[in-house]
């Protein structure tokens, strides 16, 4: 059977913004951006776990390597869309 649309759009859209394992850039389009920072959420920290600020900058440098994007707004977008939440400088993973 073939996939369901959703799934068609969202690996259309990983296909798209990432390469060799990092984002070529972030798209302007919120929902794109949002289908890409739940990708990167999922794949890069754990539920329950809490992260200093530079351990959520070391896990996220790699994603941006190469590309248009940085680790600091990147973050800021995953803390924006309240996938991390931040509290004094901890980080942890709350969405998806």
């Amino acid at each position: 059977t073939p996939p369901a649309p959703a799934a068609d759009r969202r690996e259309s859209i990983l296909r798209t913004f990432l390469r060799d394992g990092a984002l070529t850039r972030l798209p302007a389009q919120r929902g794109r951006r949002r289908v890409l920072l739940e990708h990167i959420t999922t794949y890069t920290f754990e539920p329950g776990l809490r992260y200093p600020e530079r351990a959520v900058d070391d896990a996220l440098r790699p994603w941006c390597a190469g590309g248009e994007a940085d680790h600091v707004t990147l973050r800021r977008y995953l803390v924006d869309d309240m996938l991390l939440t931040r509290e004094q400088g901890v980080y942890w993973r709350t969405g998806p």
